[in-house]
């Protein structure tokens, strides 16, 4: 125990990181790939329900073949905007996988905004449709914003259609984004939805149907970032039905209680595609749904390239341990 210390990043530090976007799309889509070729420890996640509208969620996450091992520790209450709080807040610890002592305790709050936009991405590198001219994107927040980053990186020269009930959160995203992506302020989901190639819903937590699958036109992929929000149908209707992992997926719609009847149809996940055992699309006029519920092993992979980039530059603040 001589010696042993541990790197503390506040959000400061890890917003000094300044991880490039494009480098996280290849940390992710390597980490896809691990996972498609079973080279993963990633347990169910687990939690505990405070409050009936929140959760603390603890996700374990070991890829052995890049040698990285952590927990992330999130909370997620929808109340906290109320009190001008963030909704969403955590840490990720990293272990030295020799010994097990911890390398890092970092803020995640960005490096989950990060990898599940990245996850997004690279889902729709692999199913969306050939040509992909329009993104809807359901939610101007953090999630909508990073989507908007990553998903332009994909496809460059799509419009992104931004619907939110808050005027000036959708002004903030265009002005953030103005030098990446071709903004259109849209009023209505259901005119987004079905002008789509790609439909992302990054609203928060949503308890009623606000999302009719009925709207998604032929061809489109579906990213919900959260489970809740659409149309019974969109289980049953879709010719293709996804997850990031069918077993997680499964345990947490079920922890959660589901909204949907009908979760058999999952065929199996994004790894899948990409390791080439699921065709994923079969049809180019294939409604594609992929459910990415978040997996720790993003958060690890995420949460390593940012470690390096601050022991490089020496940000953070050194303890003992």
């Amino acid at each position: 125990m001589m010696g042993s210390v541990v790197r503390w990043l506040s959000r400061n530090d890890v917003a000094l990181t300044n991880l490039p976007l494009a480098s996280a799309l290849n940390v992710i889509e390597a980490t896809l790939r691990d996972h498609g070729n079973n080279e993963y420890e990633n347990p169910p996640k687990i939690g505990i329900h405070p409050r009936h509208d929140a959760y603390i969620h603890a996700m374990a996450g070991w890829l052995p073949k890049q040698r990285r091992a952590g927990l992330k520790w999130l909370a997620g209450y929808t109340s906290n905007s109320k009190v001008d709080l963030p909704n969403n807040t955590g840490l990720l610890v990293l272990n030295d996988p020799d010994t097990g002592l911890p390398l890092c305790v970092m803020d995640a709050a960005y490096l989950t905004a990060i990898r599940t936009a990245a996850v997004s991405a690279i889902t729709s590198k692999y199913l969306s449709p050939l040509h992909v001219d329009r993104i809807a994107v359901i939610g101007a927040g953090l999630q909508g914003l990073y989507h908007v980053k990553m998903l332009s990186l994909i496809h460059p020269a799509a419009e992104f259609q931004i619907v939110d009930i808050n005027d000036n959160a959708v002004r903030r995203l265009a002005e953030q984004t103005y030098s990446e992506a071709t903004i259109v302020h849209v009023r209505e989901a259901e005119a987004a939805i079905r002008a789509a190639d790609v439909v992302v819903t990054a609203t928060s937590r949503l308890e009623e149907v606000a999302f009719r699958f009925a709207w998604v036109k032929e061809g489109s992929l579906v990213l919900p970032v959260h489970v809740r929000g659409w149309s019974q149908d969109i289980t049953t209707a879709s010719d293709v039905l996804l997850a990031d992992d069918v077993e997680q997926f499964k345990s947490y719609i079920i922890a959660t209680g589901s909204p949907y009847r009908n979760i058999s149809r999952v065929l199996g996940s994004v790894s899948d595609v990409i390791a080439g055992r699921v065709a994923g699309r079969f049809r180019n006029a294939d409604r594609i749904v992929v459910f990415n519920v978040g997996l720790a092993i993003h958060d690890v992979a995420i949460g390593s390239a940012i470690l390096d980039i601050a022991e490089q530059h020496g940000f953070g603040t050194i303890v003992s341990y």
